[in-house]
C-alpha cells in the first residue's frame, strides 16, 4: 500500500533518529585514515669521543673500549642528544651517559671532571668532561660503551657503533674525527712520549717527517738537538703522547696559536 504524505514524514523521521543515535566516534573511527607510525631518527656521523691509545677492547668481560691518554685531555660527546646522567656512578668513578637523537645512548667513565649536566642538549664534538682515573681504574682513560636503548644492560661493541658512523678508532677529535693537520714534524726517529719527561715511555717513534695535528703545548724537560734548547713540548692526541718542540718544523720554540695544556 503506498504511504501518504504523513506516513512518509514520520518514515523519514525516525531514520534522522536512528542515524543520530549512532556513537559519533564510531563514524569517525570508521572515516579515519590509519595514522603512520613515527619515524626513526638516522643514524647520525660520529665524531671523535677521545684522542689516545686504545688499551682494551670489547669483549664478553668488558663492554666498552677503553681509550687511554694523560689526565685532562678532552672528552666529547659523539653525537648530537641530551644527557640523561651525569655524576658520581660505582665503578666508574663518575660517568656521563648521553641519549642521540637515534634512540641510541653512549657511556662516558672514570672522567675528573664533567662539563654538562642532565638534560643538557649536546652537538657531536661538544666538549663534555676531562679524562682522568676515578673508580676503578688503572691509569687515566675513557671507557666508552654504546647502547641501543635505554633499557638495554649489555652494550653493543663500541667499535664498530662508531665505523658505521663514520669514525675509525683510534681517532683525532675534530671534523668527524679527522682535523686538518696543522703542523709538520722533521727528522727521523722522533720519539712520542707519554709525558712531557726524557725518561718518559715512549708510545710511537716517527721514522720521518709526519703532519700532525697538535691541540696544546706545555713546558717539560729542557731537550738539546741539533744546536738548539727546548722545553717546550706539543701534545698530539692522535698518537697520546708529546714530542719536543725541536721536532715541529716551526721558527718558533712556543708554537703560535696553540693553547697550554690543562
Amino acid at each position: 500500500m503506498p504511504l501518504n504524505h504523513r506516513t512518509s514524514v514520520r518514515v523519514l523521521a525516525a531514520t534522522a533518529t536512528a542515524a543520530a543515535l549512532i556513537p559519533l566516534t564510531a563514524v569517525t573511527a570508521q572515516a579515519a585514515p590509519a595514522e603512520a607510525a613515527p619515524a626513526k631518527a638516522a643514524a647520525y656521523t660520529a665524531s671523535c669521543p677521545a684522542a689516545g691509545r686504545v688499551t682494551q677492547g670489547y669483549h664478553s668481560g668488558h663492554d666498552g673500549v677503553d681509550i687511554a691518554n694523560t689526565r685532562g685531555t678532552p672528552i666529547y660527546s659523539t653525537g648530537p642528544g641530551t644527557v640523561i646522567a651525569s655524576g658520581p656512578a660505582s665503578g666508574y668513578g663518575q660517568w656521563i651517559r648521553i641519549r642521540h637523537d637515534d634512540g641510541t645512548v653512549t657511556e662516558y667513565g672514570h672522567m675528573y671532571e664533567r662539563l654538562v649536566r642532565v638534560n643538557d642538549r649536546v652537538n657531536g664534538g661538544t666538549h663534555i668532561a676531562r679524562m682522568g682515573s676515578e673508580g676503578q681504574s688503572t691509569g687515566p682513560h675513557l671507557h666508552f660503551e654504546a647502547h641501543s636503548s635505554t633499557s638495554s644492560t649489555r652494550g653493543m661493541d663500541p667499535v664498530a657503533y662508531l665505523r658505521a658512523r663514520g669514525v675509525g678508532l683510534p681517532c683525532t677529535p675534530g671534523g668527524g674525527g679527522t682535523p686538518g693537520t696543522n703542523f709538520t714534524t722533521w727528522g727521523t726517529g722522533v720519539r712520542v712520549r707519554a709525558d712531557v719527561r726524557l725518561n718518559a715511555a715512549v708510545v710511537r717513534t716517527l721514522s720521518g717527517p709526519t703532519p700532525v695535528y697538535v691541540d696544546c703545548q706545555k713546558r717539560g724537560d729542557l731537550v738539546n738537538a741539533e744546536g738548539y734548547s727546548n722545553d717546550a713540548w706539543a701534545h698530539i692526541p692522535a698518537f697520546g703522547g708529546y714530542v719536543s718542540n725541536i721536532y715541529i718544523d716551526h721558527k718558533d720554540a712556543w708554537l703560535p696559536g696553540v693553547p697550554t695544556c690543562p
